[in-house]
């Protein structure tokens, strides 16, 4: 259905608490979604216009097997962004581009990096990920980008999205399974509003040149992203 990278996103589901009623009053956040409403009807109201990301409700996690499959090893990244083009008259024309700064990532590595890898030329193991060549080389290669080409709506509310993953200066075309979550507005927000998407998809890193360590480390990698999307003003 709707046309979405890493990106897909989780609309009220992460604004729990915003929509209590004080004093009596009603809720501050409006939803546009009814719980068996149509596609039709769920953005009967939704204005065509340019979303951005919100950066506060959005979530992108990498995953691949480590040690032959004996875990899933995940790392976050945490400053990406998007823009979306969204028609809601004809969600299949709408179109989105994100971009993901590989310096960002987090791995939860909570043990003494340097004190395990005195050779490294790195001072935690989020910073080998990131800029090592074996990994994300981000020192060569700063920018990790997805932008759609094409969308096939595959039920209600899911669709594929194909695009374009710029990932270590190669560009190869994946396809991400997109849930629409919803949409709804907050008033204080001037009245503007918000889409959610959950996606995910998976590609083979070695399509890109990043085959280090497989198959002890996973070629193939997990991506789940979910999020909102604020109209602009």
């Amino acid at each position: 259905m709707l046309k979405h990278p890493f990106i897909a996103i989780a609309v009220i589901a992460s604004t729990v608490g915003c929509g209590e009623m004080t004093n009596g009053q009603k809720p501050i956040v409006e939803s546009k979604m009814a719980p068996e409403a149509g596609l039709n009807e769920m953005l009967k109201d939704v204005a065509s216009a340019t979303y951005s990301l919100d950066k506060t409700h959005a979530f992108l996690t990498f995953k691949v097997t480590h040690a032959n499959g004996l875990s899933n090893y995940r790392m976050n990244f945490a400053r990406f962004d998007a823009k979306l083009d969204f028609n809601p008259n004809m969600p299949e024309a709408s179109k989105i581009k994100v971009t993901i700064d590989p310096t960002s990532v987090i791995t939860n590595y909570e043990g003494n990096y340097k004190e395990g890898h005195p050779r490294s030329n790195f001072e935690t193991w989020d910073e080998d990920i990131s800029r090592n060549e074996r990994w994300l080389n981000s020192d060569k290669f700063p920018e990790i980008s997805f932008v759609s080409t094409s969308t096939e709506r595959t039920g209600t509310s899911t669709g594929k999205v194909t695009g374009d993953l710029t990932l270590l200066g190669v560009s190869t075309p994946v396809t991400l399974d997109v849930t629409f979550n919803g949409a709804t507005n907050f008033q204080w927000l001037g009245d503007r509003d918000i889409l959610g998407f959950n996606a995910q998809t998976v590609f083979k890193r070695s399509e890109f040149g990043m085959g280090t360590f497989v198959p002890y480390i996973g070629d193939e990698v997990s991506v789940e992203f979910s999020g909102e999307f604020v109209q602009d003003e």
